[in-house]
């Protein structure tokens, strides 16, 4: 596998290049990549199986998912695999493994549960910009940054817009859709049919 561009703290970064990257060596039509922000009104989300924590609160975390659909014995099944460079689990993790073991538990407080927005990879890489403003207080990185220059999606008039992605009452198709739990499970889960 590819080694794949990955700086700790910077996983809307880390995850923007691996969508470009994926989608590069993308085969068939069948294959779809999302970005997948994860967060909640209250900036509040708490994620099993992290590298730093086995529970993590972020104000928000980026992953990866790819739904592959596929017909087998005249049946159409869809499989999805969760790419999260900050997981204990494994990268390509089968989504069901991984939203029961890092998502899909009790949290807290029924306010506390994650939203999903979920954005097409290409309107991702098109659309997507960070300047890293939100890492930087008193003029210095609060993290050391990646070693290449800031994103910017080609059609991003914009040098920042990682804060309209996270607004959980913005509801611009070209940033995707805001799910529920439930909903990003069942959007995301194996299915046969």
């Amino acid at each position: 596998m590819k080694q794949h561009k990955y700086t700790a703290y910077y996983c809307e970064e880390n995850i923007y290049n691996l969508v470009q990257d994926m989608m590069e060596e993308k085969q068939d039509h069948l294959t779809q990549h999302y970005a997948v922000l994860i967060t909640n009104p209250f900036q509040q989300t708490y994620i099993k199986c992290q590298k730093s924590s086995p529970l993590v609160v972020w104000d928000y975390h980026v992953i990866m998912v790819v739904k592959h659909t596929y017909q087998q014995e005249g049946k159409i099944t869809q499989n999805s695999f969760v790419y999260d460079f900050d997981s204990t689990l494994p990268m390509n993790c089968d989504f069901n493994t991984y939203f029961k073991q890092a998502l899909g538990f009790q949290k807290p407080q029924a306010t506390l549960k994650s939203w999903f927005r979920v954005v097409d990879g290409q309107k991702y890489i098109d659309y997507f910009a960070s300047d890293r403003h939100h890492m930087i207080k008193n003029g210095k990185y609060l993290q050391p940054p990646p070693q290449y220059p800031c994103i910017k999606g080609s059609k991003q008039e914009k040098n920042n817009n990682l804060q309209d992605y996270l607004d959980t009452t913005n509801n611009d198709p070209l940033l995707g859709k805001w799910m529920t739990e439930e909903q990003f499970q069942q959007f995301f889960a194996a299915k046969k049919a």
